[in-house]
C-alpha cells in the first residue's frame, strides 16, 4: 500500500477538440464503410496489440478483455464447479476448486476467478461505445471486469487423462457415460467484493463459458488490512503507516508504549478517472473499488530501534 498521494490521479489532460475529432473520425468510417465490423481497424489505429507487444509483456491473459465470448459446444449436463469452503471467506485463504462431470477434457480449458461475483461473462455491447471513443474499433470486450485470476485445468497432472473418473449412467452393469474431473488451489486475500470461479473452454485466445460456482463472500469486507510503512524524513524519527479498509470513518494506530494516533482517511473513485464527455471505459467497466486509505504518522522513534505497532479499530 501507497501513501495517499500516490493514488491521487493527474488532471485530463486531452482537450474537447481531440475527442471531437475522433468521434467525427468514428461517424466517418462507420457511414462510409458498410462492410465494416467491430472486429476491424483503420490504419490510424492500430490494434494496441501489435503496437505495444515488442515493448510490453503482453500476455494472452491481459487480452482477455479484447475477446468475443461464444457459446461451449457440447457442454456436459453433469458439469459443477465446486468450492472447498464451508463458510465466509477469511482475509486469507488458499481455495480449492474442483470441476467435475467433464466429457471430454481438453488442454485449452480454464478456471477464473472474477469479482465482484455478478461480471458479466456474456457479451458487453454497450462499452462499444466507450472503445470507440478512444479510437479503439477492435473486438468487443469479454467481461466488464478482468477476471483477478486464472488457472489452466491442465495443472491438474491428472486432469487430461481423466484419472478422476465418475460414471455418470450405467447400463447391465457397464458405465456407458464416463466424467472426468480435476482440482486447482487458488490463493485467495480479502478484496471486499465477493468472488466467484467460472470454467472456461477454449483457452484464453477462443474463450467460452462452461459453468459458475455462485458466488462467494468475505467474513468481514470492512477489516483494516495492508499497513504499510514508509519514511517520512531522513532522521528516522518518524514513519507513515498507512492501510486500507471499508470503512470511511478515522481508525487509529497504536505503537510505541501506547502512544495512540487517529488516522486521515482518504478515497479515490470513478469520479476521479480521467473521460472527456462521454465516460471512458476507466469509469465504467474494469473499475475495482479500492476502499479507504488510511494513513497515520508515527512520530518520536529512535533510529536503528524496534517499535510495534497495531491499526484499526479499538
Amino acid at each position: 500500500m501507497f501513501p495517499p498521494h500516490s493514488f491521487l490521479m493527474e488532471p485530463c489532460k486531452y482537450s474537447f477538440w481531440v475527442f471531437k475529432f475522433l468521434i467525427i473520425l468514428l461517424v466517418f468510417f462507420l457511414s462510409s464503410s458498410p462492410s465494416l465490423s467491430w472486429s476491424s481497424l483503420h490504419p490510424l489505429h492500430i490494434n494496441s496489440t501489435a503496437m505495444h507487444r515488442n515493448h510490453t509483456a503482453i500476455s494472452d491473459f491481459r487480452l482477455l478483455n479484447r475477446r468475443t465470448l461464444t457459446k461451449c459446444p457440447g457442454t456436459s449436463p453433469f458439469l459443477q464447479v465446486n468450492v472447498s469452503l464451508n463458510s465466509s471467506l477469511s482475509d486469507e485463504e488458499y481455495l480449492t476448486v474442483m470441476v467435475s462431470g467433464v466429457l471430454f477434457p481438453k488442454d485449452r480449458d480454464w478456471v477464473a476467478m472474477i469479482s465482484p461475483s455478478h461480471s458479466n461473462v456474456e457479451n458487453c455491447p454497450f462499452n462499444a461505445v466507450l472503445y470507440a471513443q478512444t479510437g479503439d474499433l477492435s473486438t468487443l470486450p469479454l467481461l466488464c471486469h478482468y477476471p483477478v485470476k486464472a488457472m489452466y485445468m491442465s495443472n491438474d497432472p491428472g486432469y487430461l487423462s481423466c484419472k478422476k473418473k465418475q460414471c455418470k449412467k450405467y447400463s447391465k452393469g457397464k458405465c456407458l457415460v464416463p466424467t472426468c474431473s480435476g482440482t486447482l488451489t487458488f490463493h485467495v486475500i480479502n478484496i471486499r467484493t465477493d468472488i466467484e470461479f467460472v470454467y472456461f473452454g477454449g483457452g484464453f485466445e477462443t474463450p467460452c463459458v462452461f459453468s459458475r460456482s455462485g458466488p462467494i463472500s468475505f467474513a468481514n469486507p470492512n477489516q483494516p488490512l495492508y499497513g504499510h510503512i514508509s519514511s517520512v524524513d531522513s532522521t528516522g524519527k518518524s514513519m507513515r503507516l498507512t492501510w486500507v479498509s471499508g470503512n470511511m470513518e478515522p481508525q487509529q494506530v497504536q505503537y510505541g508504549n501506547g502512544k495512540t494516533l487517529p488516522s486521515e482517511v482518504t478515497k479515490f473513485s470513478q469520479d476521479n478517472m480521467c473521460s472527456s464527455a462521454l465516460p471512458s471505459p476507466a469509469k465504467d467497466f474494469g473499475w475495482h473499488d479500492p476502499g479507504y486509505i488510511h494513513s497515520a504518522v508515527m512520530t518520536g522513534l529512535e533510529p536503528s530501534s524496534t517499535f510495534s505497532y497495531r491499526y484499526g479499530r479499538f
